[in-house]
């Protein structure tokens, strides 16, 4: 019995990390990204029975695609929400708490479309602690020189859970864009770097990225950290001591932990028997 009580206790162990770690993320509220918008994106620019002059950034586009090996035709649709067109002075990353983050992502209650240009935010759910959000801070530290329209803002979702909550964060890092305050859609693609970030703003904004957008040696300094921090993290420690005590519990109530007791009460006694004995003798 005790045996099966800790093979049940370490499995809940094994699958809750995948829960808090996991980048596989759905939301009925977000937009999917797949691997073939950026190929029907890439048709419809090629496309010349497409007028330019009929496409603007809130036009949705149906677009009829299919391959050699392919006998039936597939839809794909790309909407993108229109966002304002106002350059933000500070070309920063903005390192905010959920205070902040609330008043950034306060919406405008005359706004109720996503045609309706409103502002745009970009937003990154990032740990210190994590390696896949070290790499991933540089590529976005560069992210506001290459939208100066869109702001851009970091928070620490280990520290602040509310928003994992509202937005079904279970991954980290996790890159959602917001259009007046509403999440819009979520970066879904495994790498980091500032090319898919741009893609993935300019395929649901329709805005295009600035020439000669790199990543600079300035970006690896912050404002959002590239090297995992070495200090105590307080929730593992918990988690850590919460985890020692439970098998500590559990070892108490089993089979082994009685064994144990009556072995050493029994070699107590008869070592208090023999001193007895010599004592006599």
């Amino acid at each position: 019995m005790f045996f099966i009580e800790i093979l049940a206790f370490l499995t809940v162990l094994c699958i809750f990390p995948s829960f808090l770690y996991g980048n596989d993320i759905s939301s009925n509220d977000l937009t999917p990204e797949t691997e073939s918008l950026p190929k029907v994106l890439e048709n419809v620019e090629n496309d010349a029975s497409i007028p330019t002059e009929d496409v603007s950034p809130n036009t949705t586009i149906n677009v009829k695609w299919g391959t050699s090996n392919l006998t039936t035709a597939k839809n794909e649709t790309i909407k993108v929400v229109q966002c304002s067109h106002v350059p933000y002075d500070n070309l920063t990353v903005q390192i905010v708490n959920d205070t902040e983050l609330i008043r950034i992502l306060t919406p405008n209650s005359n706004i109720t479309s996503r045609d309706v240009s409103a502002p745009c935010v970009l937003v990154l759910f990032y740990s210190k602690y994590g390696t896949f959000s070290s790499m991933a801070a540089p590529h976005f530290n560069a992210l506001p020189r290459a939208f100066p329209t869109i702001q851009m803002v970091a928070i620490n979702a280990m520290m602040y859970h509310l928003f994992n909550t509202q937005n079904g964060i279970v991954g980290i890092p996790s890159l959602l864009l917001f259009h007046n305050g509403k999440p819009v859609a979520k970066f879904n693609d495994p790498e980091y770097t500032l090319d898919l970030f741009s893609k993935f703003v300019t395929r649901h904004t329709g805005v295009p990225a600035k020439e000669k957008s790199i990543v600079t040696s300035a970006d690896f300094a912050g404002p959002v950290t590239s090297s995992p921090s070495k200090g105590s993290d307080i929730f593992l420690v918990i988690s850590w001591l919460f985890v020692i005590f439970c098998a500590m519990y559990y070892f108490t109530k089993s089979s082994w932990w009685r064994w144990i007791l009556e072995t050493v009460q029994n070699n107590w006694r008869d070592s208090e028997d023999q001193a007895e004995h010599l004592h006599n003798d």
